[in-house]
């Protein structure tokens, strides 16, 4: 009997300080702490590096044409049906071949341009067949589409918008405050003309906004794993450690009594 209480006593003990140690505290899932890595411009503001993205196979593109020439467009309305945008609106998908084709114009290879370049290639294409005074072409992508899955609100999301970054992003996708989410170690996979990488970035610091991974590109895939407290079951705050110590301390002593007097 004296064995089984020494065991019992080092268990409660063992349980005691697993509890204690398991705790998540505010630092673990407060977004955007201070950080003395942060870097800082010349003028006091934040640094940033944003990469400039280039088009992939896939990609639904828009090009807006608009002339001076008002209600008589030509051959312009092939371009300008449903708002301005090609194909009712639209977009025209980039094909597996890398190219978007256009009425009246036909193929033009845009797989791997920025958007500038992108704009610049079109232009030229137009302007083979019709009189550039008057007109403005631009080109865009429609919107940006990113998934996330894991320990958040998980589904695929599209934002109208090309610039958002990781907290715009978990915002649009209305992500709850998962306490069990692991955002030291949140996974982006991307997937660019040159292949796919993946990185880990740590969200709960400041400079992360330094990071060309702070924003988000067209296709991303931002995976939220779970901290290790959730395999584990064990206290979230002080109140469930508690509660947890105070349970097992209830069936320690059932067990100690039940054997006591035997």
């Amino acid at each position: 009997m004296l064995y089984l209480k020494s065991t019992l006593t080092k268990t409660l003990f063992l349980l005691i300080i697993l509890n204690l140690f398991s705790c998540i505290s505010l630092k673990d899932v407060q977004l955007i702490q201070p950080d003395q890595n942060l870097k800082l411009d010349s003028k006091g503001k934040i640094a940033f590096t944003k990469p400039e993205y280039r088009i992939q196979k896939d990609d639904q593109i828009l090009i807006n044409v608009s002339s001076v020439a008002g209600g008589s467009m030509g051959i312009l309305s092939d371009f300008i049906s449903g708002g301005n945008n090609t194909q009712g609106g639209n977009g025209v998908y980039v094909r597996e071949d890398g190219n978007i084709e256009l009425p009246r114009i036909g193929k033009i290879k845009l797989e791997g341009l920025t958007l500038e370049e992108a704009r610049k290639t079109v232009q030229a294409e137009f302007y083979k067949i019709y009189d550039e005074k008057g007109t403005y072409i631009d080109v865009n992508i429609a919107g940006i589409e990113y998934t996330i899955v894991g320990e958040a609100n998980q589904g695929v999301f599209r934002a109208q918008k090309k610039n958002i970054t990781l907290l715009d992003a978990f915002a649009q996708s209305g992500s709850n405050n998962n306490i069990y989410a692991d955002l030291k170690n949140v996974r982006i996979i991307r997937t660019d003309v040159d292949g796919t990488r993946q990185v880990y970035v740590d969200l709960t610091k400041e400079s992360i906004m330094n990071s060309e991974y702070y924003w988000i590109q067209n296709n991303d895939i931002i995976v939220v794993n779970p901290r290790k407290e959730k395999v584990w079951g064990v206290g979230l705050n002080p109140l469930t450690v508690v509660t947890t110590v105070m349970g097992a301390i209830a069936t320690i002593l059932g067990v100690y009594l039940f054997f006591d007097n035997i």
